[in-house]
């Protein structure tokens, strides 16, 4: 990844096919020596991810950032301080399951600290992730390591109403559908792996996104909304890369995203260096 030298800023970072590329849970050499760099000039860098924290792998959870915004705004940190934590609760997360819990839609639930599905739900997880990557990468991946298996519905909205998001795939809905279907409550955005789509993606909360992580940062610590840099690759990086001081898309980055952010400088990821 390219250096950026600018005065202290707050940078934050994108996971999947920013820092690593899918289906890789390590950056590249050059890629954290940019972060230790930047560092080492005074800035404080941050993870920025859809991913639940239970579900951000190990070798970057023991990187020296500074904070997390995790599950796409819901659980935020600096340091060690927990600045923001926003859950569904029994009602939406119930309206979720009788919505496409039912309909052979895969779903995995997130928290801060697990993941939660059935067997029929992961079996489509696992149908349609193997079609993009090895068996061994799948079963590394923090999403399916240690995943909770559990197939009794009848209380799952009262037990998991810490949830805060939710991924999906194969979705008998359209998007666009399953949008309306949700109703104003959430936000469904296109998943950040490739298929199958428009039938696979993220729930989140409205009003909860990387920008409003990002913003709860910014207030903690007294700093400004100029004083942000942002890098990401995905549609859920809009708000993101709209709200930031500063925005850089990845070379790689999803075709939408580009679309709509056309303003935005791309920066490169060097795939062939990863480990």
């Amino acid at each position: 990844m390219r250096q950026v030298t600018l005065m202290k800023k707050l940078l934050f970072f994108d996971i999947d096919g920013t820092l690593v590329d899918f289906g890789n849970s390590t950056m590249s050499p050059s890629t954290a020596d940019a972060l230790i760099n930047a560092k080492q000039n005074g800035h404080m860098i941050f993870l920025c991810t859809g991913r639940s924290y239970n579900q951000i792998y190990p070798s970057l959870k023991a990187f020296d950032f500074d904070g997390v915004v995790a599950a796409a705004g819901g659980y935020v940190t600096v340091g060690d301080k927990v600045i923001a934590h926003h859950v569904y609760g029994q009602n939406l997360l119930q309206k979720v399951l009788d919505t496409v819990g039912d309909n052979d839609t895969g779903l995995i639930f997130q928290t801060k600290d697990k993941s939660i599905t059935n067997h029929k739900w992961a079996d489509k997880f696992i149908s349609a992730f193997s079609k993009q990557f090895d068996m061994h990468v799948i079963q590394d991946n923090p999403t399916f390591k240690d995943i909770v298996i559990d197939d009794e519905l009848s209380s799952f909205s009262n037990r998991y109403a810490d949830v805060e998001s939710t991924i999906y795939c194969n979705c008998n809905y359209h998007i666009d559908d399953l949008r309306k279907l949700l109703g104003d409550e959430f936000v469904v955005t296109l998943s950040s792996f490739k298929e199958p789509e428009p039938y696979s993606g993220e729930i989140t909360l409205r009003g909860v996104n990387k920008a409003t992580g990002i913003r709860d940062v910014v207030e903690f610590l007294h700093m400004s909304q100029a004083d942000t840099i942002g890098f990401g690759d995905g549609q859920n990086d809009v708000e993101m890369l709209s709200w930031v001081g500063k925005g850089y898309v990845m070379a790689n980055a999803d075709s939408r995203l580009k679309e709509a952010c056309p303003e935005l400088e791309e920066i490169g990821f060097n795939k062939d260096e990863a480990v």
